[in-house]
């Protein structure tokens, strides 16, 4: 992935937990969604989910940091002397993450597409399903 969890600092503090990314590939953190699950093994998470994050749009270059605060607060970004740059997000929960034996913070690189809901003039015959 073109983005990485570097670490969770400050787990259970409701004022400072936050997750770190790293950018290693120019990228848009927009197509990026954060959740929290649990370990069952060294390679196996539960596919039980819970407190998604749907990064906004924000393009990335190689070497800028990410930190996603669980707390509420407004995005804000900071020009590092390196040239680099730090981007602040908040998750708006409202408690820390889980305290859950084995509870973890999963990384999803998205590949999406939708359908509304409710009918369209988009919708054509052609298309439509037979329901019995």
């Amino acid at each position: 992935m073109k983005v990485e969890i570097k670490y969770i600092k400050d787990f259970g503090d409701p004022e400072k937990e936050r997750v770190v990314f790293k950018v290693n590939a120019p990228t848009n953190i927009g197509l990026y969604v954060v959740a929290e699950s649990v370990k069952v093994n060294d390679n196996v998470i539960s596919s039980e989910i819970k407190n998604q994050y749907w990064f906004p749009d924000q393009h990335l270059k190689i070497g800028d940091l990410v930190v996603l605060y669980t707390k509420k607060g407004e995005k804000k970004s900071v020009l590092n002397k390196d040239g680099s740059t730090t981007y602040f997000f908040y998750w708006g929960l409202e408690n820390p993450l889980s305290s859950v034996e084995k509870s973890c913070v999963v990384l999803f690189e998205t590949s999406w597409m939708f359908k509304e809901a409710f009918p369209s003039t988009a919708d054509n015959d052609e298309t439509k399903e037979q329901t019995e």
